[in-house]
């Protein structure tokens, strides 16, 4: 009988924080919806303002032909966007580095001397639009490791079971 009562409190102590676990990867998935959202709107008014940056400077002052090729002289990029996989936490940072030498030039630099005001809200958007990304990546590592939590308490919780 005290067996019997010993499983029946393991077995309730489970479901407990298989419950918590589950409405924790509920609302981790609606906060990686909302990230996905925030970035998804940001990229597209990003491609706006740069639709507008081309109509008023024409279509070959901002084009591909701008960007940096294969004989381009090298340059290293602002930000930079790393995975740290450390013992107890998974998780990307983003770091945005200061330019260390004489010879930076601003990418906006790339469309003309003085770019368009267009152009440099288009580069703010995609900024914040790669935070947000960032942010939703951390969010589904965290998912990842809930649901794992998940499957792992659904076998003790199937051994408990078989138990009683």
């Amino acid at each position: 009988m005290v067996q019997i009562r010993e499983n029946s409190e393991e077995l309730h102590k489970i479901c407990d924080v298989l419950d918590r676990l589950t409405l924790d990867a509920l609302s981790l998935m609606q906060e990686e919806i909302d990230l996905k959202v925030n970035a998804e709107n940001s990229m597209m008014v990003g491609e706006t303002h740069l639709a507008k940056t081309r109509y008023i400077c024409g279509q070959n002052s901002v084009s591909s032909l701008q960007l940096p090729c294969k004989n381009s002289p090298e340059f290293e990029a602002l930000t930079t966007v790393n995975f740290a996989n450390d013992q107890e936490v998974m998780q990307f940072d983003m770091k945005v580095h200061k330019p260390n030498n004489e010879n930076y030039v601003e990418p906006l630099k790339w469309f003309g001397f003085m770019p368009p005001q267009n152009l440099q809200f288009a580069q703010n958007l995609y900024r914040q639009a790669l935070q947000w990304i960032v942010q939703a990546a951390n969010v589904q590592v965290r998912l990842a490791e809930t649901c794992e939590q998940i499957t792992q308490l659904k076998v003790f919780k199937k051994e408990a079971i078989a138990k009683e």
